[in-house]
């Protein structure tokens, strides 16, 4: 009786170990993970973005259509786009 309780407070040390490591591991991952706070919402962070048609990195302006897609759209291509489908802002 005395070794299967040794048994059962080893398995429990081993999982704790486990867990313990698991979310040590999760917590490095944190480093990608930018804060609003920190960071300037300007004109500037929208020249990163791809538009969904054309694929030109410019500014964008976000529309969902009647299907409830949401694109985000340059100028040019949201001129185009009205012509042949009804677009929504977001």
């Amino acid at each position: 009786m005395g070794w299967m309780i040794g048994m059962m407070t080893g398995a429990v040390l081993v999982l704790l170990a486990v867990v313990w490591f698991r979310r040590k591991k999760r917590s490095g991952g944190e480093r990608n993970v930018i804060h609003l706070n920190t960071t300037t919402r300007t004109r500037s962070g929208q020249h990163g973005q791809a538009c969904s048609k054309c694929r030109r990195k410019r500014q964008l302006i976000f529309y969902a259509d009647d299907t409830g897609a949401v694109r985000g759209l340059c100028t040019d291509c949201k001129r185009e786009l009205e012509r042949h489908q009804e677009l929504y802002p977001v």
